[in-house]
């Protein structure tokens, strides 16, 4: 069954959590999720209140439909939300072998609609989403 989401990052579960779209009830918690037809969303009204109380609020999201089988094929670049930094998601440069740089600190466009893969990263622990890349 399909079901359209939205995920964000549990701080005090230190995972993802996954809210009914309609019902915005939560309605399971995961480290490994696929959605498809997928939007970055963020509630500048919130954000600005994270940036004036300096306190954590839930206020942004990967919204889409939540996939229950898939195999991982296409090619995916990191995004990453801090809204000290920017004020939407943001692609990020990543580092070769060899340290060299390929990529740059990039705002995801806001009408973007795609795959998103929101896992934990098995070398590095951390929670972690990227983006298919069009």
């Amino acid at each position: 069954m399909l079901n359209k989401v939205k995920v964000y990052k549990n701080l005090t579960k230190d995972t993802w959590s996954i809210q009914d779209y309609k019902t915005r009830k939560v309605i399971g918690y995961s480290d490994n999720i696929r959605l498809e037809d997928a939007k970055f969303v963020v509630s500048e009204k919130t954000r600005q209140r994270v940036l004036t109380e300096r306190k954590k609020y839930v206020h942004a999201f990967v919204v889409g439909t939540l996939v229950d089988t898939w195999s991982l094929k296409e090619e995916f670049e990191l995004v990453r939300y801090n809204p000290y930094t920017f004020d939407f998601f943001f692609t990020e440069p990543f580092f070769d072998i060899g340290g060299k740089k390929h990529g740059k600190y990039k705002l995801v466009n806001r009408d973007w609609k795609g795959t998103v893969h929101l896992f934990r990263d098995s070398q590095t622990k951390r929670l972690t989403v990227k983006k298919e890349v069009a």
